[in-house]
C-alpha cells in the first residue's frame, strides 16, 4: 500500500490562465431524470483548479450544484441530482473554472437533454 503522494502535473500540463473546458455533457441516468450523468474535461494543467459545475431548469431557476475544489483529474464522470420535484427541462449545465488567486478562467454552458 502506498501512502499519500503530493500533486505531480502532467508534462504537457497548462499553466492556469490558459487551462479550458474541453467537454461539458449531461444526460439523464434514471427514468425519473432526477440523476444526471455529467462529463467533464478540461486541458492538462499545472496547477490544480476549482470547478462549479450548475444544473438549471428551463426557468433558469438552480435545481443542483457541486463544487470540485482543486480536481486533479482532468476527465471525470460524476453523478448530479436534481433537488427539485416540479424542475422541467430542457435543463442548462454550467461549468465555471477558476483559480483562487485570478477568478474564472473559462466557462462552458450546454442544454440537455439535447434535441435530435
Amino acid at each position: 500500500m502506498t501512502g499519500w503522494q503530493p500533486y505531480q502535473p502532467p508534462e504537457d500540463g497548462l499553466p492556469p490562465k490558459e487551462v479550458r473546458i474541453l467537454e461539458l455533457r449531461g444526460e439523464p441516468w434514471a427514468e425519473d431524470e432526477r440523476r444526471v450523468r455529467i462529463h467533464l474535461e478540461t486541458t492538462p494543467f499545472l496547477e490544480r483548479p476549482n470547478i462549479e459545475v450548475t444544473i438549471t431548469d428551463m426557468d433558469g431557476k438552480e435545481v443542483s450544484s457541486i463544487d470540485i475544489i482543486e480536481s486533479i483529474e482532468s476527465r471525470m464522470t460524476f453523478t448530479m441530482h436534481i433537488r427539485a420535484d416540479n424542475a422541467k427541462g430542457p435543463f442548462t449545465l454550467s461549468a465555471n473554472l477558476a483559480y483562487p488567486d485570478i477568478g474564472i478562467v473559462d466557462q462552458n454552458s450546454v442544454r440537455y437533454p439535447q434535441e435530435k
